[in-house]
């Protein structure tokens, strides 16, 4: 392999900032693979050596299930709504961890029961999710200032995270412009889109979506412009030999027709380990065998957008 070919490096700091690389996954659908892509990034960055932070913004909370951050936290801990209202961002993140054994009855004490065990990811944290979120929309009509919560985390933050992985709310509501709005040209708007026909038509609505909403922020901003580009779009779910789908074949190729000279497309081939990861409350990689489709795609995409394995 020629110099030329090696993938390289991201970097993580772009224009030498002081905030790390922001990645949000959006489609402007319900029920698409935006959970399950976040947490299966975000481990995949981490064991290649990056320093990894995932926000939970959906009143759903799943990538938080997934992650264990709504068992046994402490009394007091903070979640992402305490992060809008100006709690500190490290009282308000918690070790990512995954379940290794449930609770379950005690063999040797009868009538007591064994806690549940769990164990770290290094490198990544997450900030869990909050059903108070839903009210986000109606406190920053109250309240303008609440809408620049992001933007001034992103510039006073001072901390040594190479990643933060954004995981939305399928709309760009109030919420999610105010996240959105830090966003510049180097950071990333991922779309993960389910291989049907309407997830294809829910893509053009996220594009449409996005262009307008920057029109909208920089023709009232003072400050810096916004820029949340879409530069890679993951097709989730798509046909294997083994698992034929004709449905999506058809919107593979009439996604590869329409988007393949704009964006880079990856597969993410349909995998009965990603539907198990919310029940086992773990992500592929710590009960899947290591050449599982979800596991070799995710890589393939974690390179494909620069993240090059510090450990390999």
């Amino acid at each position: 392999m020629s110099l030329q070919s090696l993938p390289r490096k991201r970097d993580t700091r772009p224009g030498g900032r002081n905030w790390p690389l922001l990645i949000a996954a959006l489609i402007i659908s319900g029920g698409s693979a935006k959970t399950s892509s976040i947490i299966m990034l975000a481990v995949t960055l981490a064991l290649r050596g990056y320093k990894v932070r995932v926000f939970d913004f959906d009143h759903q909370r799943s990538a938080s299930h997934i992650a264990c951050a709504m068992d046994e936290l402490p009394a007091g801990q903070g979640t992402v709504y305490d992060l809008m209202h100006g709690a500190p961002l490290d009282s308000c993140s918690v070790p990512y961890r995954y379940l290794v054994a449930p609770e379950r009855p005690d063999p040797d004490n009868e009538g007591q029961m064994l806690p549940a065990e769990y164990e770290e990811i290094p490198n990544l944290q997450i900030v869990p999710g909050s059903r108070n979120v839903k009210n986000f929309d109606t406190e920053s009509t109250q309240d303008g200032f609440l809408l620049g919560w992001f933007r001034d985390l992103c510039d006073d933050f001072e901390g040594d995270d190479d990643v933060w992985l954004l995981d939305l709310p399928a709309s760009l509501s109030k919420l999610g412009v105010s996240v959105l709005t830090p966003f510049q040209e180097d950071d990333e708007i991922l779309p993960p889109v389910l291989v049907t026909s309407k997830e294809e038509t829910d893509l053009k609505a996220t594009f449409e979506e996005l262009a307008e909403m920057k029109r909208t922020q920089n023709a009232n901003s003072r400050r810096r412009k916004t820029a949340p580009t879409i530069k890679h779009v993951m097709m989730c779910g798509t046909p294997t030999p083994g698992r034929p789908d004709a449905e999506g074949d058809m919107t593979v190729e009439s996604m590869t027709a329409t988007y393949s000279g704009h964006v880079e497309l990856h597969k993410v081939r349909w995998s009965s380990y990603i539907r198990q990861q919310h029940r086992r409350q773990a992500p592929v990689h710590a009960f899947g065998p290591r050449n599982a489709a979800p596991i070799e795609d995710y890589n393939k995409l974690a390179t494909a957008l620069g993240f090059v394995d510090l450990n390999p």
